[in-house]
């Protein structure tokens, strides 16, 4: 039988200030600001096309994309190393 991997989480990075008021279109992320005045958003996605459907609408937003980074829980971050 093969193992469900564990969800992903990702920090997106977009520019300028987002309102948190957009949280439950954008898929309910948390939403955080940076000193630089950018926006992250991050949080778990349940698979590729949930992360495609986020920056679909990111994109559709005319916003501007800095980064998107995958977050290594520990547990993944562990069962790299033991590979």
């Amino acid at each position: 039988m093969t193992e469900r991997p564990e969800q992903a989480s990702y920090r997106i990075t977009i520019e300028g200030h987002l309102d948190e008021s957009w949280a439950e279109w954008l898929e309910n992320p948390a939403i955080t600001h940076d000193a630089a005045g950018n926006t992250i958003l991050s949080g778990p996605q349940v698979d590729q096309a949930a992360l495609h459907g986020i920056l679909r609408k990111i994109r559709d937003l005319n916003l501007t994309l800095i980064s998107v980074d995958r977050i290594e829980s520990g547990l993944n971050a562990l069962q790299g190393e033991q590979r």
